[in-house]
């Protein structure tokens, strides 16, 4: 069991930290903030059901998260922003809305526990299972789309002029975004299921200015401090998403004060 906690974290937070550097530099953020959101309300409305945690969550997610990006090209990012995050505290709302009215016998069960910061139990056999397809198939994507998805990267409007579909790749992406937060939203937590899409990215906007390198470094750090957070838990008996949130967070910031202390080192010598 603890196996296939540790390597379901090692897999799901690459597929997370990847995507996550594809929808910031594609500027997908507040889309998958809102899909994101529409996956909590359905994973609340199913635990009340006690229905299949996957159905619902992936069809609330999936319909506003291709809604939202369709919407994208045709729009202005202030109009859709702001659409973004009125759905965010639609769907927030509606996931809060469910855990309150449900009854005690509801609310004590893992499931929803799982849904605020997550649970050890959510990682069963079946979910490692998905994650692991879910990890092939999106690599075996990336590698055949790289030079198109490095086109875009570097100049989404001069790609569009060479002919690429800018659309349609955007809505892979946030496809691929809706099914990996599903699977990893009873791990994490609702709430803090973000830490593994945009921490990552962050550090490697620290670390480096190079596109392809910021891509590694999003991935290695993924693999390396959410393992390590799961692990933690395990010891500390601590909620696995809170803690796997602590631990990304905390690694982050280090890693900020530590470049920014040689860079502050290294101009002191210079000036010298």
């Amino acid at each position: 069991m603890i196996e296939i906690i540790i390597i379901s974290s090692i897999i799901g937070s690459l597929i997370l930290a990847l995507i996550g550097y594809y929808v910031s530099r594609l500027g997908l953020s507040t889309v998958a903030f809102s899909a994101a959101h529409a996956a909590l309300a359905g994973a609340a409305i199913s635990s009340i059901l006690n229905s299949d945690p996957y159905t619902l969550p992936t069809v609330f997610t999936l319909c506003l998260g291709l809604i939202l990006g369709l919407a994208l090209p045709r729009t202005s990012s202030l109009v859709l922003n702001n659409i973004s995050m009125m759905m965010f505290s639609f769907f927030n709302s509606i996931a809060l809305l469910a855990i309150y009215v449900s009854n005690i016998s509801v609310l004590s069960t893992t499931r929803i526990g799982g849904l605020l910061w997550g649970s050890l139990l959510a990682v069963t056999v079946d979910r490692f299972m998905y994650i692991t397809v879910l990890a092939g198939v999106f690599l075996s994507f990336l590698i055949l789309y790289k030079p198109k998805l490095d086109a875009i990267v570097f100049d989404k409007k001069l790609a569009e002029a060479e002919g690429i579909n800018t659309q349609f790749i955007s809505m892979v992406i946030i496809t691929f975004m809706c099914i990996a937060v599903v699977l990893m939203l009873e791990v994490v937590g609702g709430f803090l299921v973000f830490s593994l899409i945009y921490v990552p990215y962050m550090v490697s906007l620290i670390l480096s200015q190079k596109a392809d390198l910021q891509l590694v470094i999003t991935g290695l750090f993924g693999i390396t401090i959410t393992p390590l957070g799961a692990y933690l838990s395990l010891v500390l008996d601590t909620p696995i998403g809170s803690t796997i949130a602590l631990t990304i967070s905390i690694s982050a910031i280090v890693i900020y004060i530590v470049k920014k202390s040689i860079e502050l080192t290294r101009n002191n010598l210079n000036k010298r």
